[in-house]
């Protein structure tokens, strides 16, 4: 009776190891594998789309410095000291839009060699080493800062001047008085103007060229908006938007 249930279990035993290896012999032939399941491929981090064309570059130029203060406002503003100030706000906007910037000064200075022989020349000298900044960047674009004054006081709002030198100038000045009118002058009806050899700047420099006169210092209202710093936060902004809508037309 032993030996029968022995028997039995062992053909029990056996049978199922057949139907096991027969079963694994199926699904072998049938292409199948124990290997696990993939993961799905990992997405691909795409890079952001840069600008076409050479990488956007402004010179900004504070007009004036050290020995030069420029105009002298009704509340005793100095022009020197604003254009500076309207220059490293413009540049930090324009930086943080991903331009890159050139400052053609960073402090209260003129920029003439002071180991040459500068005696009555400062100036000249200071203008040709801004243009020379200007001649070394042809990719670039060139924006000085100044400040306006007139013997009667009722003067008043953004002027810009451009290079005849360049055909771009003309669009340059033309996208930031659109922005300064929109934005922040909107009774401002000065009209954009090409600039003569008495700007000398303007009239050397081959490259994209506008000078912004920021406003008039004699006139009282405008000199008190134009010591106001959130005044002039408000105006790099314009100035900034005008750039960037400059460069987004010049690309399309």
């Amino acid at each position: 009776m032993k030996k029968r249930k022995f028997l039995l279990m062992l053909t029990f035993l056996l049978g199922t190891i057949l139907i096991c290896f027969l079963t694994l012999g199926l699904f072998l032939l049938a292409g199948g594998s124990f290997a696990q399941t993939p993961a799905p491929p990992a997405e691909e981090k795409t890079e952001p789309e840069q600008p076409k064309g050479p990488p956007r570059t402004v010179i900004i130029d504070a007009g004036h410095g050290g020995e030069d203060g420029g105009a002298v406002g009704v509340t005793g503003l100095v022009e020197k000291d604003l254009n500076l100030d309207l220059a490293k706000r413009l540049c930090a906007l324009l930086e943080a839009d991903g331009v890159r910037v050139i400052m053609t000064r960073t402090e209260d200075v003129l920029l003439y060699d002071r180991g040459a022989d500068y005696e009555g020349r400062k100036k000249v000298l200071d203008l040709a080493a801004r243009q020379a900044i200007g001649d070394a960047n042809p990719d670039a674009i060139f924006v000085s800062l100044h400040a306006n004054t007139f013997p009667e006081q009722i003067y008043h709002g953004l002027q810009v001047w451009y290079s005849p030198n360049s055909e771009k100038s003309a669009a340059l000045a033309e996208a930031v008085r659109v922005e300064v009118v929109s934005t922040l002058q909107p009774d401002n009806h000065r009209q954009c103007k090409p600039g003569g050899s008495n700007i000398f700047l303007l009239h050397k420099l081959q490259i994209p060229a506008v000078l912004v006169e920021c406003g008039f210092l004699s006139n009282p209202a405008e000199c008190s908006d134009l010591e106001d710093p959130a005044y002039r936060d408000r105006l790099a902004h314009a100035l900034c938007k005008g750039i960037c809508a400059y460069y987004e037309d010049d690309v399309q």
